[in-house]
């Protein structure tokens, strides 16, 4: 068994512009290559020439997979479903392992057993010049700059969810971090988010804050892991989402109001042993986010909390 497998989902992107990355891991000092494989999973994009990788063969094992289009979290689950290592590691195509040492910390933190290994990386914002943001190692976003112990996905029966398009990384990583009984943090920055105006999170077409109805969705799927591994937890995280939705969807309305609905029922349905409606302590913790300067919805109007609230009830 290796010790990592690391996954490369990709689409659209030519051979050269796959070596970046691949090259990142080619050049890694200090750890044994022998001991991970990559696999490349082309999402429904055009068929690349295997061969032009040839040069990396004498020090990486890589493996080639074409599947449907179906999104970058179904491609990432495909590469761990047709992989077998110790670990998953993930890097997107259009991005790099930051320095040549940056694999070094996580073989050594993988010693230990960790259930999940995190560091910190960097992510480029474009402009002239350039510049750099340092996301700590408390990330619970981004897939990458971290390790998964396979064993411990597994126990979860976690998976990246086929009909989340988009918000599928806030559900597989926040819930892979937020399980986790064992994990290390490391202090290096190993990744490098590289600035790419077409990806799909900084698409302006994408309208990401705006697709409620997805992200409705990802968090009944959350709800039922968390009442399944961590149920003290319910309450509070529900609460927490009902409170953030009706602030966001006054500052970014669902593009889709009749699915924005419907997921959203489904969602209440799912709850429905712990939310019955509207009430003053919600009223207050809405009112709370809202007057908060620290908070991204600082200053939106709460006084339709309670009708929203009654709406979002699918009885």
């Amino acid at each position: 068994m290796k010790k990592v497998s690391i996954i490369i989902p990709f689409k659209g992107q030519t051979e050269a512009e796959l070596m970046l990355p691949l090259s990142s891991i080619y050049n890694q000092i200090g750890v044994d290559l022998s001991q991970l494989d990559i696999h490349l999973v082309n999402d429904g994009g055009k068929t690349i020439d295997l061969s032009k990788f040839d040069v990396l063969a004498d020090r990486l094992e890589i493996h080639y997979h074409e599947i449907p289009n179906g999104g970058p979290g179904v491609a990432r689950q495909y590469g761990i479903d047709n992989s077998i290592s110790e670990y998953i590691m993930f890097i997107d195509a259009d991005d790099v392992l930051y320095y040549v040492g940056a694999l070094w910390p996580f073989y050594n933190a993988s010693n230990q057993g960790h259930q999940m290994i995190r560091a910190s990386y960097w992510e480029q914002i474009a402009g002239n010049p350039y510049t750099y943001t340092v996301h700590g190692n408390g990330d619970r976003k981004a897939a990458y700059g971290k390790w998964y112990k396979r064993s411990y996905i597994e126990m979860l029966g976690l998976r990246f969810m086929p009909d989340l398009p988009i918000y599928e990384d806030t559900y597989f990583v926040g819930l892979a971090c937020e399980l986790a009984t064992d994990t290390c943090f490391l202090e290096e920055k190993v990744y490098m988010w590289l600035a790419n105006p077409n990806s799909i999170t900084r698409t302006v077409e994408n309208k990401f804050n705006y697709q409620a109805h997805i992200y409705a969705r990802e968090n009944r799927y959350w709800f039922e892991m968390i009442r399944k591994w961590k149920p003290e937890c319910l309450v509070t995280d529900f609460e927490n989402y009902l409170t953030n939705m009706y602030l966001k969807s006054q500052k970014c309305p669902p593009i889709d109001e009749k699915a924005w609905w419907e997921e959203q029922h489904k969602l209440i349905t799912s709850v429905s042993d712990i939310f019955s409606g509207w009430t003053q302590e919600l009223q207050k913790q809405v009112e709370d986010k809202s007057a908060n300067p620290q908070n991204e919805w600082h200053g939106i109007e709460t006084d339709g909390f309670k009708e929203w609230a009654t709406q979002s009830l699918p009885w």
